[in-house]
């Protein structure tokens, strides 16, 4: 397979910033990031992480809700589609925002991300953006149709899309692939779509609790120095 459908390596810049973003995620559960109503989603919850980050984006909109999207998305695998929901918020996100080429290629690494795991909506979307045929989000993509028709046969024979009732990819964007593709650059995407094999990312372990540890706010253990021992003496005098 050639580098043109190959599995995307995120850039440096942007692998430190997903990563950062998911730790300082787990240091800050006990906190409030002022845009929760009520208790703040605890770390070990992604489910209500991600709820949390649905109810921020349907609010305040995807710029609000990016940050939250990210920690729920290194969990890894069985969370593609919040992969797939941060990829697709960054790419909306990229055309207003001042960092617009750094937020479009983290949102295509977490699309591709997501569709490597057999996500059929990140499948879809890479196949639309990345035709270079006029579709929403795909302002600062480059296209890179071989990738895109790659992708659109994939998730023709997604068994998911046929589940939960997904459309097919829009008849102008495969007619256009089709009207521009060499014929080299079709049966690459084909054996691209003939080989093609999920590939998940790890799951995320969060460290074990310390039973010893002392919980916040409980007073530390007065030990063999404590006044308990004090009085002790006190009476056995």
């Amino acid at each position: 397979m050639s580098a043109t459908i190959s599995k995307t390596r995120l850039p440096a810049t942007i692998l430190a910033t997903a990563l950062a973003a998911v730790l300082l995620g787990a240091c800050a559960t006990g906190g409030s990031s002022g845009e929760a109503h009520g208790p703040t989603p605890s770390i070990v919850q992604p489910e209500r992480l991600l709820a949390h980050a649905r109810k921020i984006q349907a609010n305040k909109g995807c710029e609000k809700a990016i940050p939250t999207y990210r920690v729920i998305a290194g969990f890894g695998e069985g969370y593609e589609v919040a992969q797939y929901e941060l990829g697709a918020c960054l790419l909306e996100t990229a055309p207003t925002s001042a960092q617009a080429a750094l937020l479009t290629q983290e949102g295509l690494f977490w699309l591709r991300r997501a569709a490597w795991a057999g996500n059929a909506r990140a499948q879809w979307r890479l196949a639309m953006v990345l035709s270079g045929a006029p579709s929403p989000y795909a302002e600062n993509v480059d296209a890179v149709p071989a990738e895109a028709m790659g992708w659109a046969l994939v998730y023709k024979d997604n068994a998911t899309r046929e589940l939960y009732g997904l459309a097919p990819v829009y008849p102008k964007v495969l007619n256009h692939l089709n009207a521009t593709l060499p014929q080299n650059a079709k049966a690459e995407a084909t054996a691209f779509a003939d080989g093609f094999a999920e590939v998940k990312m790890a799951i995320f372990t969060p460290p074990a609790r310390d039973p010893n540890a002392e919980k916040p706010g409980k007073p530390q253990s007065q030990g063999q120095h404590g006044p308990g021992r004090h009085l002790k003496q006190t009476a056995n005098r």
